[in-house]
């Protein structure tokens, strides 16, 4: 009796331990630490670059607060406000007939994704990863944990983490073979905004599929996290004054 007692108590310790294990894959462990962060805002500059060699830039400031509560003001090329103000989900673009409203809970996934993570962190391409199963590879000099997950043969991406934990690169192939490669994201420049919790404040994306070739550099300046946000941020009333909002986007335009 005493023995099966032992071998019960020892394989539900293994049990508990293969958990914890899975949960702390490198996705989940990253998708923790920037859940983890409650306030942040931040000012956001993405340069995309454009078929005919111009460069689209993109100015945001951007107030983020859990649960559900984000103000973003977009100043270039368009001015627009997207407030949430926890319960309910705004966004208007000068100039347009009318603005999108939406209650949280009813926001499809991919908004709801956005809404809630942390800005700049780009936990949305996590998240794409949550529920793949993590394959270990071969680490490198400069990156001594690297992950892949297969996208049931659509796509493999890898991940590459620095000796401290910090996420420094996605690499996105068509398969394992990894030698037709799509997507290069390099992120640099980290300030840590919380204990084990780092925001790269550089990050520089090149894309290359069916002959189309882009690049974008973001950056991310006046990162305050942590710290108290003033209601106001997040009252719709004082932001949207006069417009008219509807639940579609369809129905902005007349």
């Amino acid at each position: 009796m005493k023995r099966n007692r032992f071998i019960s108590g020892l394989f539900a310790i293994m049990l508990a331990c293969g958990a914890q294990a899975e949960a702390e894959s490198v996705v989940s462990r990253l998708l923790d630490s920037y859940a983890s962060v409650q306030s942040l805002s931040c000012e956001l500059r993405r340069d995309t670059s454009l078929p005919d060699g111009e460069t689209l830039r993109m100015l945001s400031r951007i107030y983020y607060q859990q649960p559900d509560k984000l103000h973003v003001e977009n100043f270039s090329p368009i001015k627009r406000r997207i407030l949430s103000d926890g319960a309910v989900f705004r966004s208007y673009t000068q100039g347009a007939p009318k603005g999108f409203s939406r209650p949280v809970n009813e926001l499809n996934q991919e908004m709801l994704i956005n809404l809630r993570m942390l800005p700049g962190s780009n936990a949305n391409l996590l998240e794409a990863l949550r529920d793949l199963t993590e394959i270990p590879l071969e680490p490198t000099k400069d990156f001594p944990t690297r992950v892949g997950y297969d996208n049931a043969g659509r796509s493999f991406t890898v991940l590459s983490l620095d000796a401290e934990g910090r996420w420094c690169r996605m690499e996105v192939f068509g398969s394992q073979a990894m030698n037709d490669r799509s997507v290069d994201a390099v992120y640099s420049h980290f300030q840590e905004i919380k204990p084990g919790v780092w925001l790269a404040c550089r990050q520089e994306s090149k894309l290359a599929i069916q002959g189309l070739h882009r690049t974008e550099t973001v950056r991310i300046d006046a990162i305050s996290a942590e710290t108290a946000l003033p209601a106001s941020l997040f009252d719709s009333a004082p932001f949207f004054k006069g417009v008219e909002f509807v639940d579609s986007f369809e129905k902005i335009a007349p």
